[in-house]
């Protein structure tokens, strides 16, 4: 070991001499570099003490090798006294090798980040101190404004991100004031991102991880008496799900019998809305992947993410904010249909006893896996580290101060109306529109059960003043972006339009509608195989035109810089999307569909579509622990390169959670909430449905 050490460490300062021949070359070689540090006066001046011990032992330890490996190699004094001394201060060496270099191989494709070596860094850490890779944020000019270096102006301005070695003792502060005296290039340093971070274990990990531990344990304990139940004596949850005791509520948290629920692909009964599952999940994914291409928008090269939208393909992750409308339908053909058919009376409708269970019943069963999840990301998410996460700038640490900010904006369902910068977990915006938006569904369903023609009206009204309402919007903000794929000049477009429920609502409303149709209407007896024909190309070619009818504008060819236009595309895309998919929706469930409907309808999907509302709550977590399983910043090559590297497997592990996470905290919740249900009612319900309605269609 000791000579194989000896080795490397002459073959390491082998190539660096020889690189510069003299030890006059070697100081000029590092001079022509982006970073200094072997200049002969340091201020250290407002640096902590640590810091500037740590750095003192770097430079002496630099200009020691630098001397000896001189000596060793240029006057052939290589005794085993200098090799040892070698041996000892290479780390010196290796520390600044670790080092991004400016400029960099590719430097015409506009690198942004300026990679090292995290393993080299990491490896070295312990030697003389402990190291710590960071990402210096750079912007252009000596002695610049660091107005474009704060993360909430990523994006306004020219931000460069280089990587660093720097001694762990040595702050953000410290590293900066580091950085700009030895820098030799026009570039300032504004804030630094580092790979490690202390998290301090405060009352909430500790809390939050016994409330997990105890979780758990109840879990295995329910699974292992439900195994030992189920194989043993032969008794089968639908038993146990007809009593009142304590097992029961044991049994609600056993993955044996939720695992099952979940994976179960029996037929459904033929009113049941089978396509609906197929929606669900594909378009969970395709939430996933545009969540996932948006890491891509801090790519460490410019050029390939400029050409982005030039592939035609492309236009189907660009667009992928149509997948939000998706769900606004279901969640309303859901609410209708469910609601429509049980069939309800006037006294029903006027008793106030629905309307309170009605409230309830979605907040009990939505809000606790939602919230325990929030809670995750709020204790756990901050150990989530590494290069990626230092290159993207450490947003976690904004979004959990948000999240333990403003937490009871997410338990209230009001958190989309904040500024939207640094929210409280980003998708969660969509919960709170869509509990917005169920809010208002009993105006419309006592409409539609008192006279049809009135809920009707009254879902035009809603889709007119929303479109008038984006008119307005556009008018007064004509800078506004015309969707979510470009950077918007104005800042307004989340705000008042991408998060707020009277913007989102067309898509709702039409699922009403159509949720209400397929309850009380039967199908048409008949109907003419031409016009299947006709009806199902129509329904396909509208979404495909919604979907490319903005390429010359992302393509940067601005076609839509006219506020009309914009306004025009923004109202009509969604609502022609929403009743596209709608009429697949009854071609599906009346049997119009032909091989689509049958591919649709089929069982496989139901396990996907059981868990999308678990994995809408957990992915963006997921996807970003999967980026930072790496040790590099991301680099775009092609949008397939993402899909096949990136997005199916992120996809598969974000499923693979949301089982589990439906088994510990969605499943038992439905099912206890079921079973207080009855016991405060004092009414059982019948063996045969309860396993169905274990599975909460959680778009209600």
């Amino acid at each position: 070991m000791y000579i194989s050490g000896l080795l490397r460490t002459v073959f390491i300062v082998f190539c660096f001499s020889e690189s510069v021949h003299s030890t006059k070359q070697f100081f000029d070689y590092y001079k022509a570099e982006s970073f200094d540090p072997f200049t002969s006066f340091i201020n250290y001046t407002g640096i902590s003490n640590q810091c500037t011990k740590d750095v003192k032992t770097w430079i002496n330890s630099i200009e020691l090798i630098t001397k000896t490996s001189s000596d060793c190699l240029l006057f052939k004094n290589c005794s085993a006294p200098v090799l040892k001394i070698l041996e000892e201060n290479i780390y010196a060496i290796q520390q600044y090798d670790a080092f991004g270099k400016i400029p960099s191989p590719g430097l015409l494709e506009i690198s942004l980040v300026f990679d090292g070596s995290y393993q080299e860094c990491k490896r070295i850490s312990g030697v003389k101190y402990k190291t710590n890779y960071c990402y210096a944020l750079l912007v252009p000019g000596r002695k610049a404004s660091c107005a474009g270096g704060n993360i909430n102006n990523i994006g306004t301005t020219i931000a460069f991100r280089r990587a660093v070695c720097m001694p762990d003792s040595c702050g953000s502060s410290d590293t900066v004031n580091l950085y700009n005296q030895l820098t030799g290039l026009p570039l300032t340093a504004c804030a630094t991102f580092c790979a490690h971070r202390d998290v301090p274990k405060d009352v909430a990990l500790w809390g939050f991880t016994t409330f997990l531990v105890v979780i758990l344990t109840f879990a295995v304990l329910a699974t292992t008496v439900d195994f030992l139940r189920e194989s043993l004596y032969s008794i089968t949850s639908k038993t146990v799900e007809t009593t009142f005791s304590f097992f029961r509520v044991l049994y609600a948290f056993s993955f044996w019998t939720n695992a099952g629920s979940i994976l179960n692909v029996s037929p459904q009964p033929s009113t049941h809305i089978k396509c609906l599952d197929c929606l669900r999940g594909i378009s969970m994914a395709w939430v996933l992947s545009a969540h996932m291409l948006n890491y891509f928008a801090f790519s460490d090269t410019l050029m390939p993410i400029k050409s982005f939208a030039d592939y035609f393909a492309d236009s189907f992750f660009i667009n992928a904010n149509f997948s939000v409308d998706t769900f606004f339908l279901i969640s309303g053909i859901t609410v209708a249909y469910s609601f429509f058919k049980l069939k309800p009376t006037p006294k029903t409708l006027k008793s106030p006893s629905t309307w309170i269970l009605f409230y309830v019943h979605r907040y009990i069963r939505l809000t606790p896996p939602y919230m325990i999840f929030i809670g995750f990301y709020a204790v756990y998410s901050l150990y989530i580290q590494g290069p990626l996460a230092a290159s993207l700038f450490n947003f976690t640490v904004l979004q959990v101060e948000a999240c333990k900010a403003s937490w009871w904006r997410n338990l209230i369902y009001i958190n989309n109306f904040d500024n939207g910068e640094n929210p409280c977990y980003g998708p969660s915006w969509y919960l709170a529109v869509d509990t917005q938006l169920y809010l208002i569904a009993p105006f419309l369903l006592v409409a539609l059960a008192w006279k049809p023609i009135s809920g009707v009206l009254l879902s035009l009204v809603g889709c007119v003043g929303s479109m008038i309402t984006v008119f307005v919007l556009y008018f007064k903000f004509d800078n506004m972006t015309a969707d979510s794929f470009h950077s918007d000049p104005s800042g307004k477009f989340n705000f008042y339009l991408y998060q707020k429920p009277w913007i989102r609502c067309p898509p709702y409303l039409v699922g009403i509608l159509v949720g209400y149709l397929l309850a009380k209407r039967p199908p048409p007896t008949r109907l003419a195989m031409w016009k299947k024909v006709i009806l199902i190309i129509i329904s396909i070619g509208l979404p495909f035109t919604c979907l490319t009818a903005n390429r010359g504008y992302d393509e940067g060819k601005q076609q839509l810089q006219r506020w009309f236009v914009k306004a025009t595309y923004y109202n009509f895309s969604r609502f022609l999307w929403s009743t596209s998919v709608a009429y697949i929706v009854m071609a599906c469930h009346y049997g119009w569909a032909g091989p689509i409907g049958n591919f649709m309808n089929h069982p496989i999907w139901q396990p996907l579509g059981r868990l999308s509302y678990s994995a809408y709550i957990v992915h963006l977590m997921v996807v970003y622990y999967f980026l930072n399983v790496g040790d590099k910043p991301l680099h775009f090559v092609s949008t397939w390169q993402v899909y096949v590297y990136y997005i199916l497997p992120a996809t598969i592990l974000t499923f693979t959670f949301a089982f589990f996470w439906s088994c510990l905290f969605e499943l038992p919740i439905v099912k206890l909430e079921k079973f207080l249900l009855e016991v405060l009612l004092k009414k059982k319900v019948k063996p045969e449905t309860s396993q169905r309605n274990d599975i909460v269609e959680v778009w209600k």
